[in-house]
């Protein structure tokens, strides 16, 4: 008797068993047509914090050195501005010991102007005992000088003058800060300064202390007082170093 032939059960299974039903796709992997696509929406991008928006409009500010006749005159131009509003005009002999100290200068740099030469809204200078005369020193009690101090160890500082039209933040913080950072790069045992009446409160902060109990005529300039005040280096970074 011949042998039994193999048939494949798909062949021996009825019409309706020829083949098993094919599964349903789901809806999310049935293709669609493309007229009936909809793209997919981008995320849309987080909305900028005012602060961000804020810094983006006005730019930021830099330090940078003052030592160019340019530069001399735009820091003329801006103490003639700031005094004038309080009334000051500075004897010329104040504005020719200029040269003779170092200059900071705060810039703001606005965004897309980088290649521009950015305005002057702030500044401040140092000079150091032994490369000049201090402008006031003699103003100050003997006694503060006395000991093993060395004049290259005494520092003035001075010109401290904001664009009182500069609408930007953080313009007091930066040049205090900036201050700051000087006096702790040269260290000088003592630092004298005598700021006018509205900027008294600027200099108290960095932990100055005054002489006498009133300000005084300015000799260097008309109409101004200032404060006497100063400050010995290891007392003002007691709170720096641990």
């Amino acid at each position: 008797m011949a042998a039994d032939k193999k048939t494949d059960p798909a062949e021996s299974a009825g019409p309706a068993e020829a083949r098993p039903p094919r599964p349903a796709e789901s809806p999310a992997t049935q293709p669609l047509d493309p007229s009936e696509a909809s793209p997919s929406p981008e995320p849309e991008p987080a909305p900028a914090s005012k602060s961000s928006k804020r810094t983006d409009a006005e730019g930021r500010l830099e330090v940078r050195p003052i030592g160019t006749a340019q530069g001399f005159r735009e820091l003329a131009a801006l103490h003639k501005r700031t005094w004038s509003m309080l009334n000051v005009r500075e004897k010329k002999v104040h504005a020719l010991m200029w040269p003779l100290a170092i200059h900071f200068g705060l810039y703001s740099v606005k965004p897309g102007n980088e290649r521009k030469r950015p305005p002057l809204i702030g500044a401040f200078w140092a000079r150091c005992l032994a490369d000049a005369p201090l402008t006031l020193g003699h103003l100050y009690p003997a006694s503060l000088f006395n000991g093993d101090m060395l004049a290259s160890e005494v520092f003035e500082f001075g010109g401290m003058v904001i664009d009182p039209t500069y609408q930007g933040r953080g313009l007091v913080k930066m040049m205090s800060d900036t201050a700051r950072l000087f006096l702790f790069s040269r260290r000088p045992k003592l630092i004298i300064t005598n700021p006018v009446e509205p900027l008294y409160e600027m200099y108290k902060q960095l932990g100055l202390k005054t002489v006498g109990r009133a300000p005084v005529d300015h000799p260097l300039a008309y109409n101004v007082k200032v404060w006497l005040m100063y400050g010995k280096f290891d007392e003002l970074a007691k709170p720096y170093f641990m």
